[in-house]
C-alpha cells in the first residue's frame, strides 16, 4: 500500500527542512569544506539568507516551499510505478521545481531568498538549483517508500 498524497507531503516537508538545515551547515562552513565540494558556489550564495533566518524558520520555510512544490507534481503526474513513469515524474519535478521559483517570486512570500540568493544566481542557474534541489527530494522520497515498502510499515502511515 502506498501512503496517501498527505503522507507524501508531510515526508516532503521533512526531507525539505532536513536538507535545509545540511545545507545551512555547510554554508555556514563553505571555507572548511574539501575544495571539491566548495565547486558548488550556491553553498556560499547562501550564507547572506542564512543570516537573516533562524536554523527553524529557514528549515520550515523549506519545507514549506518543498511541501507546496510536491502538491503541484503529484496533480500533474502520479507517483511512478514503473521505470517509465519514474523518468517522466523526474522530468516533471524538476520542471515544475525549477518553474516554482518564479511563483515564489511573484508572491513575495520570500523577499530575504529573492535579496539574497536568487539575485546573486541569476535566473537560470537559480531555475535549474530549484531543479535539481527537487530531484534531490524526490530521491530521498523514493529511498524512504522503499524501505517502508520493504519492511511493511503500511502501519506506520
Amino acid at each position: 500500500m502506498i501512503p496517501t498524497n498527505s503522507t507524501i507531503y508531510i515526508i516532503t516537508f521533512i526531507i525539505t527542512a532536513l536538507w535545509d538545515v545540511v545545507l545551512r551547515f555547510m554554508s555556514e562552513n563553505y571555507e572548511a569544506l574539501p575544495k571539491s565540494l566548495q565547486w558548488f558556489t550556491f553553498m556560499k550564495y547562501l550564507q547572506p539568507y542564512f543570516e537573516k533566518h533562524t536554523i527553524l524558520s529557514a528549515a520550515l520555510i523549506a519545507g514549506f516551499i518543498g511541501a507546496g512544490a510536491q502538491f503541484i507534481i503529484l496533480n500533474v503526474h502520479a507517483l511512478p510505478k514503473n521505470i517509465y513513469s519514474l523518468a517522466t515524474f523526474m522530468v516533471a519535478t524538476f520542471v515544475i521545481s525549477a518553474l516554482y521559483g518564479f511563483l515564489m517570486k511573484a508572491t513575495k512570500l520570500f523577499p530575504h531568498l529573492d535579496d539574497t540568493y536568487y539575485k546573486k544566481l541569476g535566473t537560470v542557474r537559480s531555475m535549474y538549483h530549484d531543479g535539481i534541489s527537487g530531484i534531490i527530494v524526490q530521491v530521498n522520497l523514493f529511498v524512504i517508500l522503499y524501505i517502508y515498502k520493504t519492511l511493511n510499515l503500511s502501519r506506520a502511515f
